[in-house]
């Protein structure tokens, strides 16, 4: 497989690349959404606009790199215009670049253009313009050697991957030496000096927020459309919700937590603005930084990152909360059940409030129990709707409520079982529906499957059952820790050794 850098790689990579965080990064993918992730290795493409745009953010870069005195320092190891200095640069950048070595027939390419310029700024700008635009930069490779009917990756293939999965960027200089000296395919006692290295290190927090982020749909925070007649949500207030979920998810990780500890967690992280918002004391709390708060039971929140206000604000209708919507992330993403979409052309605009409905819930359970006996609307409402009630607790925008309309508030859920209309849970308000979940093994698995979606690029659930039985046998035995089960997958053959398509 191929797999082009994503939009988030490529913003990772050119900062590193030239170990300054100043370089001019242009918006030239605008890379498609497939199961909520950008990660997709047959939907990320280069395509002519994007072909332009590359060549002119290339340039623009290169320009900057030879014009930047400190840049062009870091990356040139010589400034002459000799042989043996153009040789220099191109394979120790180019290798940088390319995050293997540099062949030498593309050597023998870069130095005739190179060789082209009267000086070595000019020709060292035309040589990392043009490397900038190699597939061997733009492109992941993932094709291995073939060996007996198998295709064991390069070391430098996995160190690749291995880097762009717990980093979010590049191999780092320490990594690249190591697979220097990694055989074909790596043992795992090779990678797994690096893996420990790199998964306790600091950048593993942004790799593990970008599989966070697209598997509970947190962008959704800044990107779902709210109602400011209602309430006007600040930017500030959508950075402290992110805030606070990040610090959850990062400090179960380190703790060596389970998605289940998510989602039952007694305690979070709260900065001053962010508890006034919730309702609880902000006292000994910092204005801007944010510390571990408990969570008592029967307290102003619910326990568990679902009664995060970033996920209930992404979860919601511009005005109101959304049953519907609250019920779908847990059947789709905490379960990966599928729920079919609407009919085609059915009318899904919700009925206007009466006084029978004076609440979101009442208004919502139109959907599970109808009036109007042949609508469609039942079949899948019923695997959402008493879901989402469990969240009625909160509104739109996240805010606790014990009344809406002047009418009391209902959060009693029901989980029904996909399917078929016996009951599978009742329970009372969200944190007992968090406690629910976090017990459930279909959590657990539903969780390393999408996991795995991020770490491989394709969906392959079906047609690699070998793959996902390796990745639960070693998550179970580390019992299902995050950390377990992002060992897992790059414990799973499939991470250094491929086989032929039949």
């Amino acid at each position: 497989m191929l797999r082009r850098l994503s939009a988030t790689e490529l913003a990772a990579t050119l900062p590193d690349l030239f170990g300054d965080p100043t370089v001019s990064v242009a918006a030239v993918f605008q890379d498609p959404s497939v199961l909520g992730f950008h990660v997709d290795a047959n939907s990320l493409l280069v395509q002519d606009l994007n072909a332009d745009q590359l060549m002119s953010n290339a340039e623009a870069i290169a320009q900057w790199a030879v014009t930047t005195p400190s840049v062009l320092s870091r990356i040139a190891p010589c400034t002459t215009t000799d042989d043996a200095c153009q040789t220099k640069f191109i394979t120790t950048f180019g290798k940088r670049a390319f995050r293997a070595p540099v062949s030498a027939d593309r050597l023998a390419a870069y130095k005739q253009l190179f060789a082209a310029e009267a000086s070595f700024s000019a020709g060292a700008q035309a040589v990392i313009a043009a490397m900038l635009q190699s597939p061997y930069f733009l492109y992941k490779t993932e094709l291995g050697t073939a060996s007996s009917g198998t295709f064991p990756l390069t070391p430098y293939e996995v160190a690749t991957s291995l880097s762009y999965l717990l980093t979010g960027s590049m191999p780092d200089a320490t990594l690249i030496a190591a697979a220097d000296t990694w055989s074909t395919p790596p043992t795992q006692a090779q990678v797994d000096v690096q893996l420990n290295r790199l998964i306790g290190g600091n950048s593993v927090q942004t790799a593990l927020m970008n599989f966070m982020t697209g598997w509970l749909g947190l962008d959704r925070l800044y990107s779902n459309a709210k109602d400011n007649t209602v309430y006007t949500l600040t930017d500030g207030q959508r950075s402290d919700m992110m805030g606070e979920t990040t610090n959850l998810v990062v400090d179960t990780f380190n703790s060596n937590g389970t998605v289940g500890d998510l989602l039952n967690a007694d305690h979070s992280f709260l900065n001053q603005s962010l508890a006034q918002f919730y309702g609880i004391s902000s006292a000994g709390l910092g204005a801007t930084s944010f510390t571990k708060v408990p969570y008592p039971l029967g307290g102003p929140r619910d326990r568990g990152i679902l009664a995060h206000a970033s996920v209930l604000n992404g979860y919601s209708r511009p005005d109101i909360s959304s049953p519907t919507q609250r019920g779908h992330l847990v059947r789709s993403r905490l379960l990966c059940q599928n729920v079919s979409p609407p009919p085609p052309n059915l009318d899904t605009k919700l009925q206007d409030p009466t006084a029978n409905t004076p609440t979101t819930r009442a208004l919502y359970e139109q959907h599970v129990h109808p009036t109007d006996p042949n609508s469609p609307c039942p079949a899948c409402h019923t695997l959402m709707d008493p879901i989402g009630f469990g969240f009625e607790s909160y509104d739109g925008f996240g805010r606790h409520r014990s009344s809406e309309n002047g009418s009391p508030i209902d959060p009693s859920a029901t989980i029904v079982q996909a399917g078929t209309s016996g009951m599978a849970i009742q329970t009372a308000d969200l944190t007992a529906l968090g406690n629910y979940l976090a017990g459930s093994d279909d959590v657990k698995t539903c969780n390393a499957r999408y996991w795995a979606y991020f770490a491989y690029g394709s969906v392959s659930w079906d047609q690699d059952g070998c793959t996902y039985d390796s990745i639960r046998q070693s998550a179970t035995a580390g019992a299902y820790s995050l950390k377990s089960v992002l060992t897992a997958i790059v414990h799973a053959p499939h991470f250094t050794t491929r086989v032929q398509d039949q």
